[in-house]
């Protein structure tokens, strides 16, 4: 945990360091565009919204394996509330008093540096727990999360949440779990920011990223990318022509295809030696 904040510091350190791409974004919205939550609006018992919801899979994130008790457990313990786009659920130095599950919809994990620039950290779907390492530190919050699109979502009371932790080990080991992912998912963004001299090479890196969770098809290694050029580009420290820029010249020598908000890479090795990069990821196994 206190390596992923030490990962955190030096991401945000290298990112204002880097004065070659000046301007390249402002910040997401002024206040009165944005919705910034305050206090959770209006929640309601766990259980009250599955007749139109769903409810967490097992198979996802921190409700992985959880036992009948230990969801019953949860239910008794949260509630639920919806949020629209842009909402942000937490601000960078907010203290953790609630604990918040994503149960449905995606949010950003981003960093500010000081003259108004976003590092973006990446995306969190259902299942994921949002500020865990707040959570579970009770330190300050080092990371915005705004929602994309309407979220549905649980808060727990933090004390609630680590006594809750206490009494199943499932759900420790799940958080454990969690915590590694997002501590190799920063170590990586680190590595592409501060080791990656071109803007081409590190669209590319990001590419190659996110090929790890990407699905095996004929054409190649599908993505699903629901980020802007712009987001993008504050993904690796790039203006948003940048990485149209790139965009444009891997689809012109077919290292990439469009399909809608899907992207192939048609090869990680051929992309990896146009962009200079030395080693590709693990790659997913083919669809059976």
């Amino acid at each position: 945990m206190r390596a992923l904040q030490l990962v955190h510091r030096q991401a945000r350190t290298e990112f204002q360091a880097d004065r070659n791409e000046v301007d390249f974004a402002r910040r997401m919205a002024r206040v009165s565009e944005t919705t910034i939550l305050t206090e959770l609006p209006m929640p309601r018992p766990f259980g009250a919204m599955r007749d139109d919801a769903r409810g967490p899979r097992a198979t996802d994130g921190f409700f992985q394996d959880l036992s009948v008790e230990a969801q019953s457990d949860f239910q008794s313990l949260a509630t639920d509330f919806r949020c629209s786009g842009l909402t942000v659920l937490i601000s960078e130095a907010d203290e953790p008093s609630s604990t918040l599950f994503l149960l449905e919809g995606e949010v950003n994990i981003s960093m500010s540096s000081s003259d108004g620039r976003r590092f973006l950290l990446g995306v969190k779907g259902a299942g994921d727990i949002l500020g865990l390492t707040s959570a579970i530190s009770g330190d300050s919050s080092e990371v915005r999360v705004q929602a994309m699109y309407p979220c549905r979502i649980a808060s727990m009371r933090r004390r609630d949440f680590l006594k809750f932790l206490s009494r199943h080990p499932i759900a420790s080991q799940n958080v454990a779990r969690e915590l590694c992912v997002e501590l190799t998912g920063a170590r990586e963004r680190l590595r592409i920011l501060g080791l990656t001299s071109s803007a081409m090479a590190r669209v590319a890196h990001l590419l190659l990223e996110w090929c790890k969770m990407g699905q095996r098809t004929r054409e190649g290694v599908q993505i699903r990318c629901a980020l802007t050029h712009r987001e993008i580009g504050e993904c690796i420290g790039a203006s948003r022509e940048t990485v149209t820029r790139a965009l444009a010249d891997f689809r012109a020598r077919d290292l990439v295809r469009l399909h809608g908000s899907n992207l192939v890479v048609t090869s990680c090795s051929a992309l990896a030696a146009y962009a200079g990069i030395d080693s590709i990821p693990d790659l997913p196994k083919p669809a059976a």
